[in-house]
């Protein structure tokens, strides 16, 4: 056998070899037997062929563009809208990718699954293979839960090893909520009041309410959902669910009940959000919202009652502090905490210390200082960060910084 030929034959039934030794395609099939008769292939025999090595170069991939885009739309992706809700039939869901998926493996994408069980206080994480399984159709991960949970899931893939498509690995999702047969509103509920409302408390209740029906099913649980502070003390404590409160749901409103007739107003939010849900959608964060024990409810918070840039008389070791609405009385030796005064004067510039060298009351809307100690300086004087200081269970805001006089003839401009 004429191996030479062969050869010939062979390689020019494809290509042609290039004056560089490359090969493209293109040259008639003379040009390319001509440039494989230049070629001393010596005593090759069909076994020896193997060290043969032509390099390819293939133009239509030659841009690295080109070949991103080839390979990227090769891998599979969760084909669901971010925030989309699955539904959960017969023990099933449903997960689409957007292109069909490899079964070899497909008892194994299980373990590229992040499924939790949601509605319970730890948010466990189910296991593959024991409390679900997966198998593929088309482009579908169909799960199978071998318990029957009465809540819903999440479900993301999440650093997936065996979920492929053509070889190709699939990339990280979103997470997705599951509801278990029931109508699916996408849009969270939201607390539905305006900013700065106050919540009233009435018979040792408060209502929050939602911009949608709530779930009802682990409504005990909401408590868990809520951060409510007890105002009006030093070290405003954050009260305990289930053992200071308790929420029941109606409608679209949480009703939260106090286990201790507190006399004091709360702080309410909806904050980090596991088990509030409307239709199963979790609820979103919420502002921070006051309640007020059984008084009249005045939306405008207390502020002072100086105009920019005022001068407040000192007289007796003593200042007042005029306020827009009459002050509530009960803490107002603790309105001395909400307050800034500074020495002037000295170098450092120090700060007073409430209780120890001023001490504060309450004057229908004045505040009245007594300074403890016999200072010849002049102090600066702000409302900061009011906890205590209130008018009808509101809180002041906050104040600029005024500045007093010790017993000068006041100059206003």
């Amino acid at each position: 056998m004429d191996h030479k030929k062969v050869m010939i034959f062979l390689l020019s039934s494809m290509l042609f070899i290039s004056s560089s030794g490359s090969i493209t395609a293109g040259e008639s099939s003379e040009k390319i037997k001509a440039k494989l008769e230049n070629i001393d292939y010596g005593d090759i025999t069909l076994k020896d062929s193997a060290k043969v090595k032509p390099s390819f170069n293939l133009q239509e991939v030659s841009s690295n563009e080109t070949k991103q885009n080839f390979y990227d739309e090769r891998i599979p992706k969760v084909n669901l809208e971010s925030g989309a809700v699955i539904s959960q039939k017969n023990k099933q869901i449903e997960i689409p990718f957007t292109q069909p998926l490899d079964s070899t493996d497909e008892a194994l994408y299980s373990h590229d699954l992040v499924i939790k069980q949601l509605g319970l206080a730890n948010t466990p994480t189910l296991i593959p293979v024991m409390e679900y399984t997966t198998r593929v159709e088309g482009n579908q991960i169909i799960i199978t839960f071998l318990v029957d949970y009465t809540d819903e899931y999440s479900v993301q893939v999440k650093d997936p090893y065996f979920i492929r498509s053509n070889g190709n690995l699939a990339t990280p999702s979103d997470v997705y909520i599951t509801t278990k047969n029931a109508p699916v509103n996408v849009d969270s509920p939201k607390v539905s009041l305006e900013s700065g409302t106050v919540i009233p408390q009435i018979n040792k209740e408060i209502e929050i309410p939602f911009t949608q029906p709530l779930d009802s099913t682990n409504e005990a649980l909401y408590a868990h959902d809520l951060v409510i502070k007890q105002l009006g003390l030093t070290n405003t404590p954050t009260l305990i669910p289930m053992m200071d409160y308790t929420t029941r749901v109606e409608g679209n409103k949480i009703i939260v009940t106090f286990l201790v007739n507190y006399t004091d107003v709360f702080s309410v939010q909806v904050k980090d959000p596991h088990f509030i849900r409307s239709n199963g959608n979790l609820a979103s964060p919420s502002e921070v919202y006051i309640t007020t024990s059984n008084t009249p409810v005045t939306i405008e918070s207390p502020k002072v009652s100086l105009e920019s840039g005022t001068r407040i008389t000192q007289s007796n070791k003593e200042i007042e502090i005029p306020f827009k609405q009459p002050l509530d009385s009960t803490d107002e030796a603790l309105y001395a905490h909400d307050l800034v005064i500074k020495q002037l004067g000295l170098i450092n510039t120090p700060t007073l210390i409430p209780m120890v060298e001023y001490t504060t009351r309450v004057e229908g809307n004045k505040i009245i200082v007594t300074f403890l100690v016999d200072y010849t300086d002049e102090y600066a004087v702000q409302v900061r960060d009011a906890l205590f200081i209130r008018s009808n269970g509101i809180p002041a805001i906050q104040s600029e910084f005024y500045t007093t006089t010790k017993n000068d003839q006041l100059i206003v401009d």
